[in-house]
């Protein structure tokens, strides 16, 4: 950062812009506690049990081919030059290497 302004002065010599940074987060994160919003009586909608159990349970076998055979099989290529025509074509060879990148991805967010 080369230069800022501050209450409608420009600072652009180094250690003022500097000081100016460190003033702001300082005062922003170690001044006066502010008033902070309160939902206690919002009332939020909540989700049933099982409900729940669908979102952070495992994806099946099945999800993932309803999800392969929702798309249009004719539409662009992947990356690896596969539409989704061919992988359903294929579907018995390569589900299990779907299934392990569906698993992965779910496990390690990659």
């Amino acid at each position: 950062m080369n230069r800022l302004r501050d209450k409608g002065q420009w600072y652009d010599e180094q250690g003022a812009v500097k000081d100016k940074v460190k003033e702001y987060f300082k005062d922003r994160f170690f001044g006066e506690a502010r008033q902070s919003v309160k939902l206690d009586n919002v009332g939020f909608n909540k989700i049933i049990e099982e409900d729940n159990v669908l979102l952070v349970g495992r994806i099946s076998e099945e999800e993932v081919k309803q999800a392969v055979w929702s798309c249009g099989s004719d539409k662009s290529l992947g990356p690896n030059g596969c539409n989704f025509g061919f992988i359903k074509l294929c579907w018995e060879e390569m589900k299990a290497d779907i299934i392990r990148a569906v698993h992965d991805f779910e496990e390690e967010g990659i």
